[in-house]
């Protein structure tokens, strides 16, 4: 290891492409032997051409700035001899070797023969866990200062730190660890091997302290058992609540008394010890969490029986864990234990793990997942996915590792609990379940059951819960969900389960005939239902024709005799009945399975579960999709959606319940001992009633409270209304376009503009962004666009909050869910009254529901949902106390309409301005 030479190179160039004429106008190196940097090297280079200059933007690097430097071949020699016996190292190593490799040649020289290292690919595998692996994110998440990015000099400095922590972790990783990763170096684009081999020879004992080996890798030494809190005797509620304002200001920083804090603690105690439920609306700043952890982990002591509390987003669970309870331990005298409990699917199975590691496998995505896996085992405690950053490939082969109940079924190395065990003898013990609402609903229709049982509850994010019950009672088919099981079983010509089982049927001596009859049926139902989804494609986008839309929806819920439609039930039928077909066979060669599972080896028995699951799994798919397009339920709504620009076949088929309150009230809530849901947002014109009707809480007059904000709205809230702003009912939607983008440009005049805008179509927001795109490059402003400027949601946030002037575009997932405390938000724009579009067909369904039942829709469906997503929507402006800013309204109806006034009121704050656009102008001017 000691004689190894790494050169790390970064280039700046004038574009992507070097066979397109594309030239190097900066390259810098540093050297790094034994273990640190050596030498560095930089220098600027003339393209003899001009730099473009969005380039010039990027780098800082303009064609005034090496017009004066020597051409590459000056500096090609030195490069050849900096290269020459040692590694090329570089992030995203085929940009740079591509550009260096052409340039030599260009300059009469040959590439050296050098082993690669790619530090994209390789922060992938030693870093999993990692949010992104971009040098700005590498360098953020090890704590490099990274001062000039895109200047060759500095991106080569930090890639090659960067390179010395992925070597030091690679150095230190158990020796089971290294040989498999070793096995697998083949397919890396790294020449990962002769690197491997040397960590392996000099692999040291201190890599193995902390791991214990499983089968053939290694794994973090799971923790002893949990053991249940030894309770003298129960906790004396009277006395503990008498005194938790006293601990709050002794133990809290900075702590400042929240009467509604108070108020809510008292309120969830009540209720859980007069066996109520209810419901809490509690505003921005009363410190909601702790407002009803303290009487969960009272109640759950003084009870000696646990409190489950479940969030909707994974970012509340992680902040319960990691920021509050800490807070609560310090509290209270006694030991506070929590957990968070996910479904099975979340947790990785260590025996399936093992079984497909020893795969062979050339896909690329796979190979990297179980590298990272590999490393990451020596890492976790928990096993749990979401602490992973897989390539989009790897998301399925982790469906196949996943923990299901067949896991608990195989015989295996007892010796190591796995992880979804120790999450659940976790929580048996604790005195808190975290969970999510999809598990906490799983888990009431199952009868296997994941968590403890407890009749006490608090349902956070409460205004989701009514959304997660429906896409939990739901329904759903797709291609690609019928594709992926295809393509899983495979045919006798691929390698798939399909040739995989006729080779273990002859190995075991069983008829093995009938598989030539399978591989026939799996070639009919993908010649089929390629067939079948196409023709849904064009049959959808033939009656829904908006070229600039990429989803579209088709309602199904009042199916015609339209000739199209029945030509694809035609289409639906024959493709069922391949199905069948085929699952007749897989009958057959289950029953066959059965005899010999006995005498199977440990791979052989995985193997044949692996299809026999997948096989279930495409069972499970005919009945839905069978229920989907034969069945009809007047309670519910079924839709097919499609990608417009996406594949021919990319499309799905949905069914909701549109009133999952009978479900919730039945099922669930009628099972409970006390269950306390609280949001921000559960009133309507100042009553509940809306809530506990969706919800199905009528029959159970559950209490209710709504908690003020401490925040003084007057003083840190204005709210503008402009005046001259154009209606769509009587100026039409372009003129509204033109003054929505306008309004955006006067109030990015602010001094350090932060504006979120939300939109309820993407179709507006990309028309609005497209007027807007010139004048914002112009004033240096940074213009986000969801689903138009690239990156999930997440990403576009993470972009809007670093940047100094930004203007962030966002739909449906930015109204809710998504904080901006201080100065990272400064105005809130709505573009228009969140009412569902009259397409959504599951809000049509339950409108023309109401309408069946005798009741205005409009009044009883369409303005509730509205009115509580615009609160959610002005939610996001204020999050802390100091918090300062301006929300603007372009919807011309809250004035001009009846039902404008329940928006109005829905207001927080009574300091509303009406101004023309001249007074707005000169608004934004003072404020500068």
């Amino acid at each position: 290891m000691n004689k190894q030479r790494f050169v790390v190179i970064d280039v700046e160039t004038t574009g992507n492409s070097p066979k397109k004429g594309d030239k190097i106008i900066q390259i810098a190196a540093v050297v790094i032997e034994n273990g640190q940097i050596t030498e560095r090297f930089s220098k600027y280079i003339n393209p003899n051409q001009a730099i473009p200059p969005f380039i010039e933007q990027l780098t800082g690097i303009s064609t005034e700035m090496v017009e004066n430097e020597l051409p590459f071949e000056a500096a090609a020699a030195d490069i050849f001899h900096l290269l020459d016996g040692a590694y090329f190292v570089a992030h995203n190593i085929h940009f740079d070797l591509g550009f260096v490799r052409h340039e030599l040649n260009e300059a009469g020289y040959q590439l050296p023969d050098c082993e690669v290292l790619d530090t994209v690919e390789l922060s992938r595998i030693v870093f999993p866990e990692f949010e992104g692996y971009k040098l700005s994110e590498l360098c953020e998440e090890l704590h490099i200062v990274h001062d000039r990015p895109h200047r060759a000099d500095s991106d080569a400095e930090v890639t090659g730190l960067i390179f010395l922590e992925i070597l030091h972790k690679l150095r230190h990783l158990p020796l089971p660890t290294l040989k498999q990763l070793r096995r697998l170096s083949q397919h890396f684009i790294s020449d990962l091997t002769l690197l491997l081999d040397s960590f392996i020879y000099e692999n040291k004992p201190s890599a193995n302290e902390g791991c214990v080996p499983y089968a053939s890798f290694s794994i973090k030494q799971p923790e002893p058992p949990p053991e249940p809190a030894q309770m003298d005797s129960s906790v004396d509620l009277e006395m503990w609540t008498q005194k938790t304002e006293e601990l709050l200001s002794e133990f809290v920083p900075r702590y400042e008394k929240r009467k509604g804090q108070l108020a809510m603690m008292n309120e969830v105690l009540d209720a859980f010890c007069n066996r109520e439920h209810a419901l809490i609306e509690a505003a921005p700043g009363i410190g909601k969490t702790i407002g009803y952890l303290v009487p969960a982990v009272l109640f759950a002591k003084s009870e000696q029986t646990p409190v489950i509390i479940s969030t909707y987003s994974t970012l509340l669970q992680q902040q319960i864990m990691s920021k509050d309870l800490p807070l609560l331990e310090r509290m209270f005298p006694w030991p506070i234990k929590a957990a968070i409990l996910k479904g099975q699917s979340h947790y990785l199975c260590l025996r399936k793990f093992e079984h497909i590691l020893h795969e062979e496998d050339d896909n690329y995505d796979a190979v990297l997942t179980k590298a990272q896996l590999l490393v990451w085992l020596t890492e976790t405690e928990t096993g749990d996915a979401a602490e992973l950053n897989l390539p989009s490939g790897g998301r399925l082969l982790w469906d196949r590792m996943a923990y299901d109940e067949d896991s608990f079924l195989k015989k295996g190395d007892n010796s190591v609990t796995g992880f979804y065990e120790r999450a659940k003898q976790k929580a048996k013990i604790s005195d808190l379940i975290i969970t999510n609402h999809a598990l906490l609903l799983i888990d009431e229709g199952s009868n296997v059951k994941r968590l403890p049982d407890s009749g006490t509850m608090i349902i956070d994010e409460a205004h989701h819960f009514e959304r997660a019950a429906s896409e939990h009672l739901g329904r759903r088919a797709s291609y690609i969900g019928l594709h992926t099981k295809l393509s899983r079983i495979g045919t006798l010509k691929e390698q798939g389960l399909l040739k995989r089982m006729r080779k273990l049927f002859h190995t075991y001596q069983l008829p093995a005939d009938s598989f030539f009859d399978a591989d026939e049926w799996v070639k009919h139902i993908q010649t089929e239902s390629d067939a079948f989804f196409s023709s849904v494609h064009s049959f959808v986008k033939r009656r829904k024709p908006k070229d600039d839309l990429n989803r579209l929806v088709y309602s199904l819920n009042h199916k015609s005799q339209d000739r199209g439609l029945l030509m694809l039930t035609d289409g639906a039928e024959r493709l069922c009945a391949m199905l069948d077909h085929l699952l007749d066979v897989f009958s057959v060669h289950e029953k066959l399975l059965h005899t010999k599972l006995d005498q199977m080896k440990s791979g052989a028995a995985f193997l044949a579960a692996e299809y026999v699951k997948c096989m279930k799994g495409l069972k499970e798919y005919r009945d839905t999709f069978s229920r989907l397009l034969f069945e009809t339920d007047e309670k519910e709504a079924v839709w097919i959606e499609i990608d417009a620009k996406g594949a021919k076949n990319a499309v799905s088929i949905y069914a909701q319940p549109l009133e999952p309150g009978e479900m919730l009230a039945d099922q669930f809530f009628a099972r409970k001992k006390s269950v306390v849901l609280t949001s921000a947002t559960l009133m309507v014109e100042q009553s509940f009633q809306f809530m506990i009707e969706r919800l199905g809480l009528s029959d159970f007059y559950p209490r209710t409270k709504s908690i003020p904000s401490p925040f003084s709205y007057d003083d840190q809230m204005k709210v503008i209304i402009p005046t001259d702003m154009k209606s769509v009912k009587y100026d039409g939607e372009q003129d509204v376009i033109h003054h929505i983008a306008r309004y955006i440009e006067i109030m990015s005049k602010e001094k350090q503009p932060k504006i979120l805008v939300l939109f309820t179509s993407h179709d507006m927001l990309k028309k609005v962004y497209q007027e807007l795109k010139l004048s914002m490059d112009i004033s240096g402003i940074q213009l986000l666009g969801q689903g138009i400027t690239g990156g999930s949601p997440g990403k576009l946030m993470k972009t809007f909050k670093a940047g100094s002037r930004a203007i962030l575009l966002g739909t449906n997932h930015f109204w809710e869910g998504v904080d901006f405390p201080g100065d990272e938000l400064s105005t809130v724009m709505i573009a228009r009254l969140p009412f569902r579009p009259p397409d959504n067909p599951l809000h049509a369904a339950k409108c023309e529901f109401a309408k069946r039942k005798g009741k205005n829709p409009f009044q009883t469906v369409s303005l509730p949902e509205a009115v509580l997503t615009f609160r959610q929507g002005i939610g996001r402006l204020l999050r802390t106390a100091g918090d300062k800013g301006t929300i603007v309204l372009l919807d011309k109806r809250v004035k001009t309409a009846g039902y404008g006034r329940l928006f109005l009121e829905a207001l927080p704050t009574a300091s509303l301005l009406e101004l023309t656009d001249t007074e707005l102008e000169a608004y934004v001017g003072k404020t500068e």
